[in-house]
Formats: structure tokens, sequence, C-alpha cells
């Protein structure tokens, strides 16, 4: 790296991983607002078909890799040449890894700066599970970024605290504006999410068949499926919800996958967001979405969800009975549920601000690399 200039950072997506309009995931969204208005010297580097689905998120950052065809063997070994490639090709000064452990060990040889960003619990991630595992990558790493506290706490178990502080905590953040709630906001209630066990689901099913009877002039829409664009609820898993609801509710409706925008004005006109987890959520970006759309929202108390709530939303046990309870609770008092709206727009304006959480991001990734002495 030459004296005077920011260090090159690339940013490593998976290698199935969209930076499309129309084919992003969550941490491509995130990726793409850090970068939106503030990317010199930071760069993407995708799969072949990263914008394949059409226009990028942001202009001028990703940079496709094509795969070299030779040595015929897993996709995984061939873009990892490609990236060997593209760091001597684009003379770039770091790469910053997301959630991916194992091609951080595996590019740990290389003569430039490594970085990792952690979306997920370290210890579901191969390369990460062991304390062994997390202090070698400490080592080598520049830095390390975490969405939470929470993810943060569980990447340093049992890690030397000097170590450890290397490692940020880089919160997930929204176009607020987009989010901005309609006023006044429609008596309904909105799940958006995947139709997987984990997202709790079931239990809120349950907690809106025994309490909209009692306020007719409510409705819910429980929105998603287990697939980014799926057409239509066709696994197992899916049948099983449609099995819970039973036969057509009028105050609930589940209409599958619909396009983002039509999710934002969803959240913007419902008085009520739920996120009823039942697994350890690394962040919570569907709470912040509510919180920042003005919905009351409640959610789970698992991982790094109270971390995004704090004390302005409301959190429960995620089972029937206490999401029950909290409905009840929001429905019957439209002044409580007003306030609590209030209190999560605050937050979400106030705690996820965009522009210092992407300074302090940006900043890491044009940082010079740390001395070896």
């Amino acid at each position: 790296m030459n004296a005077g200039r920011h260090c090159r950072t690339a940013l490593v997506l998976s290698y199935r991983e969209g930076f499309s309009v129309n084919d992003a995931t969550s941490i491509s969204l995130t990726i793409a607002e850090q970068l939106a208005d503030d990317h010199d010297d930071i760069l993407i580097l995708g799969g072949p078909n990263a914008i394949a689905a059409g226009a990028p998120l942001v202009d001028g950052v990703i940079h496709p890799l094509r795969l070299p065809w030779w040595p015929i063997g897993p996709h995984n070994r061939r873009y990892e040449r490609a990236i060997r490639q593209a760091v001597r090709a684009l003379q770039l000064d770091r790469l910053e890894l997301h959630n991916r452990g194992v091609l951080f060990h595996r590019l740990s040889d290389l003569p430039i700066g490594l970085a990792l960003y952690l979306h997920n619990d370290p210890h579901l991630v191969g390369g990460l599970k062991t304390q062994a595992d997390r202090l070698k990558i400490l080592k080598r790493a520049d830095y390390v970024v975490c969405v939470s506290e929470y993810i943060r706490q569980r990447f340093c178990a049992g890690l030397p605290d000097a170590l450890c502080a290397k490692v940020h905590i880089g919160y997930n953040t929204l176009n607020l504006a987009e989010f901005a709630p309609t006023a006044p906001k429609d008596n309904e209630i909105v799940f958006v999410g995947r139709f997987i066990p984990e997202k709790g689901i079931v239990p809120l099913l349950q907690a809106l068949k025994s309490t909209l009877p009692n306020h007719p002039d409510w409705r819910a829409r429980i929105i998603g499926a287990r697939y980014f664009g799926q057409k239509g609820l066709q696994y197992p898993y899916e049948k099983e919800l449609l099995e819970e609801l039973g036969t057509a509710h009028p105050q609930i409706e589940m209409p599958g996958y619909r396009p983002f925008a039509e999710v934002v004005e969803l959240f913007r006109r419902a008085r009520i967001a739920v996120v009823p987890s039942t697994w350890e959520e690394p962040f919570g970006r569907t709470a912040l979405e509510g919180m920042a759309a003005g919905c009351a929202v409640i959610a789970s108390r698992r991982g790094g969800l109270p971390e995004v709530l704090g004390d302005a939303g409301v959190l429960v046990e995620p089972t029937a009975e206490e999401i029950s309870a909290a409905l009840a609770r929001l429905m019957s008092d439209p002044q409580y549920c007003d306030a609590v709206g209030q209190r999560c727009l605050a937050r979400a304006r106030t705690v996820f601000d965009p522009g210092p959480i992407h300074r302090e991001i940006n900043a890491l990734r044009r940082s010079p690399r740390p001395s070896k002495g």
C-alpha cells in the first residue's frame, strides 16, 4: 500500500449471492446501503451471476468474477482461485469476507489484509465453530465486524480481551425515509419473514386466531415463503402453516412472498409488527423495518432482538399465550399502541441512524493495515 492513500478493500460476497435489484439478500441490501453514497476505494467481488438478474444495487462497485475453467472441481475452489486473481489484477490491499470462515482460512496465505464481517452466529458458521478457529482468524484479521453485541459476544467467547478489541459492532441500517409511516395507521398486524419453523409463525397464528375475533376491526397479514422470489406456498412446512390456519379466516391473509416495495408499504400502513422468532436472531432486520415504519413492534427475547428493540417495543417469550396477551393489550388500547409505535420510530431514527454507522464501517475498510510489531 502506497503512503498517502486509503487501503483499497474488496468486500467478498458468497459465490451465489445476488447484488441486483431483482435478486438481493439481506446481506446484499446491507452492503448496498453502506456504500450507496460512499464507496471510494471500496469494491465488491461476487460470483459470475451476481448481477445477472438486473441492475446492480449500487453502480460502479460490483465486480462479478469469471471462474477459471481449470482446475476441474467444486465451484468454491474455482471461486477462490478467481478471488486470488482479482487481488492481483485490481491491486487490492485487503479482502473483507462476509460470513465465510472457511474461505478466510484458505486465503490466509495472501500477502494482503483480511477482515471478517459476521451476519450470523459464528458457532454455526464453517471455519468459526471452535474457539481455536476463531482465535486463528482473530490473530490474522485486520478487524472483525459483527451485526450486534450478541454476535460479538458469541465470537469473542473464550478469546483474549486484547485481541477482541479488533471486533467491532456494525448495526444493520435502513433507508429510514423509505419506511416513513403513513398517517393515520391502519388496524393491521404484519409479519414478514421466511417460512421456516425458527421464525415462530405457528405460535403467532395460534395467537391471532384466539385474539382477532375479539377485535373485528383488525386484520393480519403473514407475508413470506420459504425462498426469496418464490411463487405460491408449496413446501411441507408451508402446507403445515396453511393447515394451522385452517379454513379461510376472514381476518388473516397469507399471500406468500411479496416484492420488497410492497412489503415496505405494508409496514408503513400497519399499526403492529410481530417478530416471534424461536431461534437466536443474529440481529432482526424485520424488527428494525417495523420500528422505522412506526409500528408497535412485538418481538421475542432471542439473540439480538432485545438489543434492537431496547425498551421501545414489547418483548415476549415466543409462545401463543404471551404473543396473544401482547396483541390484546395493544389492540385494546389505541393510545398505548400508538405510543409504543412512536417509541419504536424514535429508536430507529436515533440508535440506527445510518450516517454514523456507515461512516465508522467504511473508515475501517479504508484504514491502514495494522503494523506487525
